[in-house]
């Protein structure tokens, strides 16, 4: 049975193909159930560079990471074994803290006590000045240690949910351009039901694909770096799930997914770690090409893929991942043909 092992989307949004897509291809869904993630490795990072890293994020187009220390020096592309790829130098930063990858190679890092979130491409070797960024707000302008510590983009609407790390906690929905560099931010619950002394990140679950397909795609991953601890909660506050982190050695403070649903999590010290957990194998999504879910691959996913036929960025009959629904996916199903394991 053919497996994809790196998803991919060709746009930095969802259009009316990948709701069809994730409504279509609910008979196979990824869940996250933290409860039954397992430390699986643990990568130490380069501490001339990455000493107190803030903010990790997945890139789906590259399927590696980029790391951000709160120094504002530099930014450190790696693999998802810590090995250093490449780096960015930074210029006029001054406390980074948040990071999040939108598609097609941009980014948006934040600034905490500006309360802004800044866009950008990466350049392997270049140098990025934050006085050429378009920006926008994230949160409120606090010039103090306890503000926008974290943001996650939204692809499936082009939205940010963005935290405040404390005094008091929050959690925002962002909505706003780059390019006007206008936004508003909302509260999206109270934060005092999480029971976390505060919040040092945030992941929306749906930059996962298989994820966005599933029941989990509208929640979110806060990361409290003081309770040592990493929730699942959905867009009202409701916790739905829990990991503990207090078995590790260092300070948690970013969190990020890729698309085999594996967490990574880098450490704020001066010897920092990237961390990495497995989910259990009852949450991945082990038959994709049964579009239509109903637990056989056959004609009727066939003529799903062929309704398809296209440009399909984010729809799940674009099995292999190329941008297009076209022969090659369908002939990935006639491989599959079959029942489900």
């Amino acid at each position: 049975m053919f497996t994809p092992t790196r998803w991919r989307f060709r746009a930095t949004g969802f259009g009316l193909t990948a709701w069809i897509a994730a409504w279509v291809h609910a008979g196979c869904p990824a869940t996250v159930t933290l409860s039954g993630y397992q430390l699986v490795a643990t990568y130490s990072l380069p501490s001339s560079t990455l000493s107190g890293a803030s903010a990790v994020a997945w890139n789906w187009d590259s399927d590696t990471l980029l790391i951000l220390p709160d120094s504002g020096a530099v930014l450190v592309m790696v693999s998802k074994t810590g090995v250093v790829l490449s780096q960015m130098a930074m210029k006029n930063f001054a406390d980074t803290e948040g990071l999040t990858y939108m598609g097609g190679g941009t980014y948006a890092l934040t600034e905490e006590r500006l309360g802004r979130a800044y866009k950008f491409t990466y350049v392997a070797g270049g140098t990025l000045d934050r006085s050429t960024l378009q920006s926008i707000a994230i949160g409120p302008n606090t010039g103090t240690n306890d503000g926008s510590e974290g943001v996650s983009f939204d692809p499936r609407d082009g939205s940010w949910v963005s935290i405040k790390e404390k005094n008091p906690e929050n959690v925002y929905r962002v909505t706003g351009s780059f390019a006007t560099g206008a936004s508003t931010y909302t509260d999206l619950f109270p934060t005092a039901s999480l029971g976390v002394n505060d919040i040092a990140d945030v992941l929306v679950l749906a930059t996962v694909p298989a994820v966005a397909a599933g029941p989990d795609a509208n929640n979110l991953l806060l990361l409290s770096q003081s309770s040592e601890r990493l929730l699942k909660v959905s867009r009202t506050g409701q916790i739905l799930g829990t990991l503990s982190l207090t078995s590790l050695a260092t300070n948690p403070e970013g969190v990020t997914m890729d698309g085999d649903q594996r967490l990574y999590i880098c450490s704020d010290s001066t010897s920092p770690k990237l961390y990495v957990y497995a989910p259990p194998a009852s949450d991945l999504c082990t038959c994709p090409s049964d579009l239509d879910g109903d637990g056989t691959v056959g004609p009727g996913d066939v003529a799903y893929a062929l309704l398809e036929f296209g440009p399909c960025p984010g729809s799940a009959a674009d099995l292999d991942r190329n941008g297009l629904c076209d022969f090659g996916d369908v002939s990935l199903l006639l491989l599959d043909a079959g029942p489900c394991p």
